[in-house]
């Protein structure tokens, strides 16, 4: 425990970073009450049976940043980064392997936001259009968060309306090829689903790795991101091999521990998140980098930078991401040992993990800004 609390005091006294706009709200944001209804209790008895690699609880503003996409399941985004447009703020973007075709969604407040694809033909992406098959009313509304499966088909979304159980949750639908337009979306319900808004689930096969994101037991401004292993078939928990409580539990997440059963899924799983991020860190080293301008300019390097201004500050962001990852390694193991730790080294170390928290929250802020500001820079001078 020493070793951990030292780590901590170490990092705040060598890398020291303030942030007055960056504070904790502790007002409970997005959690719902619990709803009893017939619907959610079919749900709940036929939860899916997933293994959790982990979870990891972050800023709702910087959540795509831990989704580590091997290349061939393209890459995530948001709209503004993109196409440069600052009035899709929240919406989102899913690029193919082969960078030729983006799914993302676009709205106003009249209308909603809905799914658009669009070609890339000259280096120029195409005019959008919407996919057919996917709204429905009231029932589904307001779709969000993109993900499309690399056989082209299989599209993974997030909606709100009556389909949903509350706020967000998490749809599937396919590609009618014959008709061009998709099936009636599905609900891909429990565990991924619940009374609170759920997100983004992304898979990567190659790695046989998942993401999606909640806001389920967060205060407002936090998301959960859970990673997952990816299930090839669909598998529910049987009700002979489990009681009522077990499966409500694993329907709401209780305890990502209770998923790993007697095998070594998990750390297998575990080591395979370890080396995507070992060969990202290679190539970091060897200088390269992928920073998008807009739908036509992706810089990979320092001298792509038309101002030496803006090169100087992305070094400087660089750095600051580097320290923001290290922190959040020092966090997580602290956050591990705290669960076992005694009440005394408890109280040592509540407070160094809750100043730790508040400083990673504010360098989230600030490489958030740092990125917008270099960005819009950048197309001025393209411009």
């Amino acid at each position: 425990m020493k070793r951990i609390y030292l780590y901590i005091i170490i990092f705040a006294l060598v890398f020291p970073f303030v942030s007055i706009s960056a504070q904790r709200k502790t007002k409970k944001g997005n959690a719902k009450n619990e709803v009893v209804d017939p619907r959610i209790e079919r749900m709940v008895a036929a939860t899916q049976d997933i293994i959790f690699v982990d979870s990891i609880v972050v800023n709702k503003a910087g959540f795509l940043s831990l989704y580590n996409l091997n290349p061939e399941s393209g890459r995530l985004m948001k709209y503004q980064e993109l196409f440069n447009d600052d009035k899709q703020t929240e919406s989102f973007v899913h690029i193919n392997e082969m960078e030729n075709k983006c799914y993302y969604s676009k709205g106003d407040t009249i209308n909603g936001t809905t799914l658009f694809t669009s070609d890339k033909f000259d280096n120029k992406w195409s005019q959008g259009y919407e996919l057919e098959g996917l709204r429905d009313g009231e029932k589904i509304k307001s779709l969000n968060y993109p993900f499309m499966m690399a056989d082209g088909t299989t599209l993974y979304f997030s909606a709100k309306g009556t389909e949903s159980i509350g706020g967000y949750d998490i749809f599937v639908s396919r590609l009618d090829i014959e008709t061009g337009k998709y099936l009636k979306p599905e609900n891909i319900g429990m565990p991924f689903n619940s009374t609170a808004n759920d997100y983004m689930y992304a898979i990567d096969e190659l790695d046989s790795i998942g993401w999606f994101v909640t806001d389920r037991n967060q205060p407002e401004g936090k998301v959960c991101i859970y990673i997952f292993i990816p299930s090839e078939t669909r598998q529910t928990y049987a009700p002979d091999e489990y009681t009522e409580e077990q499966i409500k539990n694993f329907s709401r997440i209780y305890k990502i521990s209770n998923t790993w059963k007697d095998g070594d899924a998990h750390l297998k799983a575990k080591q395979r998140l370890a080396n995507i991020s070992l060969n990202k860190g290679k190539q970091k080293d060897k200088g390269d980098f992928y920073f998008v301008i807009n739908d036509k300019y992706t810089y990979t390097k320092l001298s792509d930078f038309r101002s030496t201004e803006n090169a100087t500050r992305f070094s400087e962001l660089l750095a600051l991401k580097s320290k923001h990852n290290l922190l959040g390694n020092v966090l997580e193991k602290a956050r591990i040992y705290f669960s076992t730790a005694s009440i005394q080294e408890k109280t040592e170390l509540r407070t160094e993990i809750l100043r730790s928290e508040k400083q990673y929250e504010s360098m989230e802020i600030e490489i958030e800004k740092m990125e917008k500001e270099i960005r819009n820079s950048e197309n001025n001078l393209l411009k």
